[in-house]
């Protein structure tokens, strides 16, 4: 560790330094998840209520029913011609990230891993300002990790939500530091347009990811996708044997689909979101609730399928069912009993939860937690 590195804990302030200097440290939140106690409890009931309180209405006004036409004729299009099927091939470069260490321990480190991400190829013309987001084309990982890999031990891949990515807040909903302690490795990543990777011209109150262009949304999933098979290809090559995943909202929806197409070790989706395409026709009848019928040339079955090229439920799992694990809370108003009856239907043998609460009631340390956690650690 850089000699810098040992300043006492009270001249640190509670932020993230997310601009890779070699003096990073932990935030004070994240400490808080080595230490627990009242204070943690209270930040996470916090979060928890913001979680509860998110609105997705803000695609609503995107979904423009000839715009939503226009984009199905291009999709077909890019099926017909393969385009979309190669953005979800695994990727074929090795990455060796760029490491900032962050954070020492007797027995392990915490690092900041980036990489270059220069996805998709360069040979794909149908999105010619993709590439161009140059925040986006690095990858950023906060991996926590055990020196001794002498005994295979679970390394967590944390995928955040929409609207999450800073390292506080990856934090305070997967715990690395209380998963660290039990023996776990963590590697919490940024998903594209997220955390350190949203543009600085991003305008406010403007999804980037998913957003209301479904060509868009595809690519930012098989983005997110092939920064996940490169980030689990390096760590396999430092020795981490047992890659698992745990994905929350829209990470559990990464993390689904990287659970079909990949074998893991254990994947727990905490109140996933299962079908773009029942969310947006939710929204569509939001929209339209006031205004008459929805236009008869949209449908629920052509929303599904503007965004089928990327559903988890398009594939047969690689991931054996029974080591999936599904979180769902009963008064979730983003994540319906409709969503994860899609699931259920599609993957019938995986574990099914129940919590009480909202969006944000994973966050609670109580029995779910506890549950999940021995899943991970002993697949019980």
């Amino acid at each position: 560790m850089a000699k810098n590195n040992t300043r006492t804990h009270d001249t640190v302030s509670d932020y993230c330094i997310l601009n890779g200097r070699n003096d990073a440290r932990l935030s004070d939140v994240e400490r808080l998840t080595m230490l627990g106690g009242g204070a943690l409890e209270r930040v996470l009931s916090k979060l928890g209520r913001n979680l509860d309180n998110v609105r997705l209405d803000t695609f609503a006004p995107g979904l423009d029913p000839q715009t939503l036409l226009e984009y199905h004729t291009k999709l077909l299009k890019l099926r017909t011609e393969g385009a979309l099927s190669e953005l979800l091939a695994a990727p074929t470069a090795t990455v060796e990230p760029h490491v900032v260490p962050i954070h020492g321990f007797p027995n392990g480190r915490v690092v900041d891993l980036a990489f270059d991400s220069h996805f998709p190829a360069s040979n794909w013309q149908h999105d010619s300002d993709y590439q161009l987001i140059e925040e986006n084309r690095v990858s950023h990982v906060r991996l926590w990790e055990h020196t001794d890999r002498s005994e295979p031990r679970p390394t967590i891949v944390a995928i955040h939500g929409w609207t999450m990515g800073d390292q506080r807040v990856n934090s305070l909903a997967f715990l690395p530091g209380l998963y660290f302690s039990l023996g776990c490795n963590v590697a919490l990543v940024e998903l594209p347009f997220h955390g350190r990777r949203m543009p600085s011209n991003a305008l406010d109150g403007v999804p980037l990811f998913p957003s209301a262009d479904p060509i868009r949304t595809c690519v930012a999933m098989a983005h997110a996708l092939h920064d996940l098979r490169s980030l689990s290809a390096f760590l396999e090559r430092q020795g981490h044997s047992q890659i698992c995943c745990i994905g929350m909202s829209l990470g559990a929806y990464v993390g689904a689909l990287w659970s079909a197409l990949d074998n893991l070790h254990r994947t727990v989706l905490v109140v996933p979101l299962v079908s773009m395409g029942d969310m947006a026709w939710e929204l569509l009848k939001r929209k339209y609730a006031d205004n008459g019928p929805i236009p008869p040339e949209l449908s629920l079955s052509l929303l599904r399928d503007l965004f089928s090229d990327h559903n988890p439920l398009s594939f047969s799992p690689k991931t054996a069912q029974e080591s999936i694990m599904v979180i769902r809370a009963t008064g979730d108003h983003l994540v319906t009993r409709s969503q994860i009856a899609l699931l259920r239907q599609g993957w019938p043998r995986a574990k099914y939860l129940w919590t009480e609460g909202g969006h944000g009631a994973a966050t609670k340390q109580g029995d779910i937690f506890t549950r999940m956690t021995r899943f991970l650690l002993k697949g019980k």
